[in-house]
């Protein structure tokens, strides 16, 4: 009987070696660890779960946090771009081993209240990360079997309104996903305070951009139900909505003189395929010619109109119409004086 109890301990040990739990999780190098499966976690920043084994199945409630998860008492302090990296432990506290699947990140605001009192099955998740298959055919959560403490990191979003959130992190391990109901989730809570952005903050995403847990993935959905998961170059695809746009898709306003939409108030716009010519100036009105005494009055009164001209407000394009009038009509006033001396021989 007793070999018998032992090797049912023998037979249970890969299964719990299999499974695990967040370990602790990091913000710009600070390390915060997760309480222990079925501790207590009043002096944590990560909600505790009862249970190291996978949540089953897109409908569960513990889909939301983790088994039974227990809100934590503090919050992490975090700034607008501070990289949050997660260690996972297998059952045993040793190096996670699960390798396929992907890994993913949310957020939710906690609200007025805060994190320590706010329901997780309320949260509005956005997510913010979502890491799969490397270039190499290798997944991301391979990386978290380098060590115990090896981590997998992520970046916040650089301009969300300040206040408290809960970060979702999330494995899906994909080894039996082929099959429906297959997939092994592996979701944890870590509760973060965030200072506010060093630019206007954007508003909360919502409507398509969020999820609830239960909610957010069906069993069959792409990427929950996959047959291909194993199929050299398969093309993995994510479930839950698309991750966030953040600022590199929100850029601050340019400088309007630079876009060729908008050019400055005294440049004109010139119509593709042109040359741009200059505005012809004002000429003054041709003298009435005459064949009177004192030689020839056409060249003389040329000669009297230019030299008004010249004395006159210069005309350019930059002048409007009222101040290029009141010269001509100035011009016009003398004309006919002009032209009666010049045709009487008197000096001009």
């Amino acid at each position: 009987m007793f070999s018998r109890a032992l090797f049912a301990i023998a037979a249970l040990t890969p299964l719990v070696a299999a499974h695990g739990a967040l370990k602790f999780a990091t913000v710009d190098g600070v390390r915060y660890n997760a309480p222990n499966p079925n501790g207590d976690s009043g002096d944590f920043t990560i909600r505790a779960v009862n249970d190291i084994n996978p949540v089953k199945g897109t409908d569960n409630p513990d889909l939301n946090c983790g088994h039974n998860a227990q809100k934590a008492a503090l919050v992490a302090d975090a700034q607008p771009g501070s990289v949050v990296g997660f260690a996972w432990a297998n059952g045993e506290g040793g190096t996670w081993v699960h390798n396929t699947g992907p890994v993913m990140t949310y957020m939710a605001s906690c609200g007025d209240g805060g994190c320590a009192n706010f329901d997780a099955g309320n949260a509005q998740f956005f997510k913010i990360a979502e890491q799969g298959k490397k270039a190499d055919g290798t997944w991301t959560m391979a990386e978290l079997n380098a060590g115990p403490d090896a981590t997998t990191t992520i970046t916040l979003p650089s301009d969300l309104p300040a206040g408290e959130y809960l970060i979702r992190h999330e494995l899906i391990a994909m080894q039996l996903g082929m099959s429906p109901g297959g997939a092994e989730f592996y979701p944890a809570c870590f509760q973060v305070r965030l200072a506010s952005p060093s630019r206007t903050a954007a508003e909360l995403p919502s409507g398509s951009n969020v999820v609830t847990f239960p909610g957010g993935y069906g069993d069959s959905d792409p990427g929950i139900l996959d047959a291909d998961i194993y199929n050299p170059g398969h093309d993995y695809v994510f479930p839950g909505p698309p991750v966030i746009s953040s600022e590199a898709t929100n850029p601050a306003p340019s400088d309007p003189s630079a876009d060729p939409s908008n050019p400055p108030a005294d440049t004109a716009s010139v119509p593709s395929g042109t040359t741009p010519t200059s505005s012809p100036a004002s000429a003054a009105p041709a003298p009435t010619s005459g064949n009177g005494c004192g030689g020839n009055p056409n060249r003389k009164v040329k000669r009297v109109v230019k030299r008004i001209v010249r004395q006159g407000p210069l005309i350019t394009k930059k002048k409007r119409s009222v101040a290029a009038a009141a010269h001509q009509k100035r011009v016009e006033q003398y004309v006919p004086t002009v032209n009666s001396r010049v045709m009487r021989g008197l000096k001009v």
